[in-house]
């Protein structure tokens, strides 16, 4: 008799999880709620064993949770047209500025035979600084022209779901 209960509440159980998983587009929340604690017991784990430096585990601890508030939020969202145009915008900014900025910083300040190289060093931030907001701006707008040329079809993937 204890062994029926037993084998019923395996069945029980494994019916249980087979559900949640056919489901998984329902619990997807749940899901990333989990993995999040997951991932921060274990890299406060690592921190007190010596292994991860502080500055990493509070990023991860306070980053991971807002990027799955942000994917929920983008997921049911009724303006998943906007959403992704400024995300479209704003990653590819990013990156297509960072290799602005690396070129520009590059070949006008810290290559040895730069024009601007025999500036001093509070001078020389400065400049890179300013490179850094010009080039994020270019960016951003360069990404807005080729989404607006394109009437934004990249962008719209997650449209298509509807």
């Amino acid at each position: 008799m204890n062994i029926r209960e037993n084998n019923t509440k395996e069945r029980n159980l494994k019916e249980k999880i087979k559900n949640f998983w056919k489901n998984y587009k329902k619990n997807i929340l749940w899901v990333n709620i989990g993995s999040c604690t997951c991932l921060t017991i274990m890299n406060w784990a690592f921190f007190f064993l010596g292994f991860v430096n502080f500055a990493i585990v509070i990023l991860f601890t306070v980053f991971y949770p807002l990027l799955i508030i942000l994917g929920y939020y983008i997921k049911v969202s009724k303006h998943k047209n906007i959403i992704a145009k400024i995300a479209y915008i704003g990653c590819g900014g990013y990156v297509l500025g960072l290799i602005i900025w690396l070129l520009t910083g590059y070949v006008l300040i810290t290559a040895p035979r730069a024009p601007l190289h025999d500036l001093t060093t509070v001078l020389r931030g400065r400049i890179l600084l300013l490179l850094v907001i010009s080039s994020y701006g270019l960016a951003a707008y360069i990404m807005y022209r080729i989404g607006k040329n394109r009437d934004w079809k990249l962008a719209s993937i997650y449209y298509i779901e509807k």
